[in-house]
C-alpha cells in the first residue's frame, strides 16, 4: 500500500509508538509543547491515538516579547486542541546562580521538575516530548565532545521512567516537510540561530559535514542506537555479575580483594565501571591501577564521597564523614548492599509487582514504582527549602515542617538525609516516602529499598 508523504510519516508515527508499547489506551499523556516545530508536529500527530492529553509549556522570560508570543501561541495551540493548558513561569537564571550551573542546564531541571508535579497532580501517566533522530546525534556528538562511555553514546533513549519520545524514529527534515505540507504555523526561537551554544556549533558546522560523508547518516544512526543500547544492558550485567563474584561488603567499606580483581579479563575497565556509584572519574583510574600492581600498600585516593586505601590484600572503599555540602551518588541498581555513611547502608531489590499487595508498615524499608526511578540516585543531607509529598498526605510540606510535626528530635534532624531522583524527593530516609513514588495499579515492578544500620 502507497502513502503520501503525509499518511507516511502519520503511519509510521503510530507503528513506533504501538510497536515500542509506550502507551496504554487508558492513558492520559502529557505533551511538552514550546510552540517550535517539533512540538507542533508532536501534538499534530497526538491527535491521532485517540488518547487523552494535555499540554504544558514553561516560559523561562529570557527572550522578552518572543517569550511572551510563544506562551501565548502555546495557549492558542491547546484551545484549538480543545485539551488542558498548563503554563509557567520560572527564573532559570537564579536558579543557576544559586547552584553553579549553566542556564540552560537550569532550564531543564526546573522545567522537567515541573513536568513530574504536573503528572502528579493531574495524574498523567506520560510526559511526551519532541526529541527526534537529529536531536539524538547531536547529543551523541555533546557527549564524545565532553568525554563519555558506552551509555553516553546512546544519546537519547525512547523511554526513561515517565518521559518518552514519540518522535524518536523520525528527523527535523521529515517533520519540516509534513508541517509544510499540513499547513501548520510554528514558533521560530531565534537562538537556534546563533554558534553561541556548542548543540548549535555541531548542528550548524559538523553534522553537515557528516551527512555529506553519509547521506544516510540518521537512518544508519537509528540501528547503530539499538545496537549500543542493547551492547550497555550486556555491559551492565557483565558488571555487576563480575562485582558480586569480587566485592565483599562489610561493615566498615567495601573490600576488593586484589589478586581476585587482577584475574578478571580488562580488570581496568571493571574497576572504573565499579568505582562510578563512588564519585570516582576514569581520570583516576591510571593511578589507582598503578597502585593495584605496585608491591606498596597505604596509598589512599577521594572522591567527593569516598575514599579508596590500598591495603595489604585488598583495595579498600570507605565512605567518607558526610556534610552538609557532601552527597552520595548511585548510578545505577546496586548488586548488593551500598554504604551511606558509618551508621547506615541501603540495601536495593527489584521485583514483580504481586498480585496481592501488602507492604509491611515500616519507615525503613519502602516499595516504590521502579518505572518512575531516574538514575543516578542522590543520598544528601536534607536542606532548607526541600518539600516533597509524604505518603499518604496531601499537598506538599517542607522537609523542615515534617520533621517538626513528627517530633523528631534536634539530633536526628541534623543527621537526616534524603534520595533524590532529578531533582525530586524520593524518600526522606527512615521517615517517609514521597506520594508521587508509590506503588499504584499502573505499577509493574516495585523497586524495594532498606535502610540497614551497621551494628
Amino acid at each position: 500500500m502507497a502513502f503520501t508523504q503525509n499518511q507516511a510519516i502519520e503511519h509510521q508515527f503510530l507503528s513506533f509508538f504501538k510497536r515500542e508499547q509506550l502507551f496504554r489506551q487508558t492513558d492520559c499523556i502529557l505533551l511538552a509543547i514550546s510552540g517550535g516545530l517539533d512540538s507542533v508536529v508532536l501534538a499534530e500527530l497526538f491527535r491521532l491515538t485517540g488518547l487523552q492529553y494535555g499540554i504544558a509549556h514553561v516560559n523561562f522570560q529570557l527572550r522578552g516579547a518572543d517569550s511572551e508570543e510563544d506562551e501565548y501561541f502555546v495557549k492558542a495551540l491547546a484551545e484549538r486542541h480543545q485539551v488542558r493548558f498548563h503554563g509557567i513561569r520560572l527564573p532559570p537564571e537564579q536558579y543557576a546562580e544559586e547552584r553553579g550551573i549553566s542556564t540552560q542546564m537550569a532550564a531543564r531541571q526546573l522545567r522537567y521538575d515541573w513536568f513530574d508535579q504536573l503528572a502528579t497532580e493531574f495524574g498523567y501517566q506520560k510526559i511526551a516530548t519532541a526529541h527526534h533522530q537529529d536531536d539524538v546525534l547531536e547529543t551523541i556528538l555533546l557527549n564524545l565532545v565532553r568525554g563519555t562511555g558506552l551509555t553516553g553514546l546512546r544519546g537519547i533513549p525512547v523511554r526513561q521512567g515517565r518521559m518518552v519520545r514519540p518522535l524518536w524514529f523520525s528527523n527535523r527534515q521529515e517533520i519540516e516537510a509534513y508541517a509544510l505540507a499540513q499547513g501548520l504555523n510554528w514558533r521560530e526561537d531565534s537562538s537556534n540561530a546563533s554558534d553561541k551554544y556548542r548543540r548549535n556549533q555541531l548542528r550548524h558546522q559538523v553534522i553537515p559535514v557528516l551527512k555529506e560523508l553519509n547521506p544516510n547518516l540518521l537512518q544508519t544512526l537509528q540501528a547503530t542506537v539499538q545496537r549500543l543500547q542493547s551492547a550497555d544492558v550486556l555491559l551492565d550485567q557483565e558488571m555487576e555479575r563480575s562485582w558480586q563474584e569480587t566485592a565483599e561488603i562489610r561493615p566498615n567499606g567495601i573490600f576488593l580483594p586484589i589478586q581476585t580483581l587482577l584475574t578478571q579479563r580488562e580488570w581496568r575497565f571493571r574497576l572504573a565501571e565499579w568505582l562510578k556509584p563512588y564519585g570516582f572519574q576514569y581520570v583516576q583510574i591510571g593511578p589507582i591501577a598503578e597502585a593495584v600492581q605496585s608491591s606498596g600498600f597505604g596509598q589512599t585516593f577521594q572522591s567527593a564521597t569516598h575514599r579508596i586505601l590500598r591495603d595489604r590484600a585488598f583495595l579498600v572503599i570507605e565512605r567518607l564523614q558526610m556534610n552538609a555540602s557532601q552527597s552520595a551518588v548511585i548510578a545505577g541498581l546496586p548488586a548488593e548492599r551500598v554504604p551511606i555513611s558509618n551508621q547506615y547502608q541501603l540495601r536495593f531489590e527489584l521485583m514483580k509487582k504481586p498480585a496481592d499487595v501488602q507492604f509491611p508498615s515500616n519507615p525503613r524499608t519502602v516499595y516504590l514504582d521502579a518505572n518512575l526511578i531516574q538514575w543516578p540516585l542522590t543520598i544528601r543531607p536534607w536542606q532548607n527549602g526541600d518539600h516533597f509529598s509524604p505518603l499518604g498526605m496531601k499537598g506538599k510540606q517542607t522537609i523542615g515542617n515534617f520533621l517538626t510535626n513528627n517530633k523528631v528530635s534536634r539530633i536526628d534532624r541534623r543527621s537526616a538525609q534524603v534520595m533524590v531522583s532529578e531533582n525530586q524527593i524520593v524518600w526522606l530516609i527512615g521517615y517517609r516516602l514521597d506520594h508521587a513514588f508509590r506503588v499504584t495499579d499502573q505499577t509493574t515492578q516495585i523497586l524495594k529499598i532498606e535502610q540497614l544500620k551497621f551494628e
